[in-house]
């Protein structure tokens, strides 16, 4: 075995297996992780998928991030029942920090499991026809969106998020491609991050999906827990906000979620992760 890879499996043994353990500890005190997930799949896809992740600098981030932030980037994984090799999740390098990172199709994940019934976002693109109306009860209804096939591919200039509520009821979050930017320019990257330059469309379809689905699943008791990036409230709340209070659902996991560097729901730019480890980095983290 050659010294690199020597040194993978131990730095493999003092994360991936330091997290297996801080988990299985957990579930022994009540920790519930989502039906049909199994941690020790998500964590060796993880693994192997970081040995290929490199820095702005090409050097891999095993070598170049911080053990901690690696530790708790896996733990978070593990916390919100995410899988990344269902392309639920996936992690970025920021200096020496490695930050998880949830998907669009995480966040769809995440809103069913919160009792969403279902979640689908769209691009508006420029030529197409949108129209939209707004109930008495404040919800927002699309009410025609013309795409035709010539448009794919026309410069961005909107996405909506159409939320179907856990009665049936659907209810919309529109935003403009200035209110979706100006949502990025709060995270670390400030909408400068690969992701956000290469798969403008995709990062727009989160962003506005993030702020669909928060107010119901960051409201209700279950086990899906959403990065909080936008300090605006989603207008599903005048809709749902009673059915929170008598239908929530019973917890699954409930840690708080640190928040992440970028879009999914972006306030202030975090501090540096050197600064916090002291004050915020649990002891099973740091070995």
């Amino acid at each position: 075995m050659s010294t690199q890879s020597k040194e993978l499996q131990v730095t493999k043994e003092s994360m991936v297996d330091n997290v297996t353990n801080r988990i299985a500890e957990l579930q022994d005190g009540g920790f519930k992780l989502p039906a049909n997930y199994s941690p020790q799949n998500a964590l060796q896809s993880a693994w192997l998928m970081l040995q290929d992740i490199q820095t702005r600098d090409k050097k891999p981030v095993l070598q170049e991030c911080s053990k901690n932030t690696i530790a708790m980037a896996l733990f978070k994984m593990v916390q919100l029942g995410l899988n990344p090799a269902k392309n639920q999740c996936y992690f970025v390098p920021y200096g020496k920090d490695l930050v998880c990172m949830t998907s669009y199709f995480g966040q769809v994940l995440i809103a069913k499991r919160a009792g969403l019934q279902d979640v689908k976002a769209n691009l508006i693109l420029k030529g197409d026809k949108f129209n939209y109306q707004i109930e008495a009860d404040g919800r927002k209804v699309v009410t025609n969106h013309d795409q035709p096939f010539e448009n794919l591919g026309n410069e961005i200039i909107g996405a909506y998020c159409v939320v179907t509520l856990p009665d049936g009821v659907q209810d919309t979050d529109i935003m403009t491609l200035a209110e979706i930017k100006q949502s990025w320019q709060q995270g670390a990257p400030k909408g400068n991050s690969p992701a956000h330059r290469n798969f403008e469309g995709e990062m727009a379809k989160r962003t506005v999906t993030n702020r669909a689905i928060k107010m119901f699943v960051n409201s209700s008791d279950d086990g899906a827990v959403l990065d909080d990036e936008l300090p605006t409230q989603s207008p599903t709340e005048a809709h749902v906000q009673h059915q929170i209070q008598s239908k929530a659902h019973r917890s699954e996991i409930g840690f708080e979620e640190e928040e992440e560097a970028d879009y999914v729901e972006e306030k202030a730019e975090p501090e540096p992760a050197a600064k916090l480890q002291s004050e915020k980095m649990p002891e099973w983290a740091q070995q």
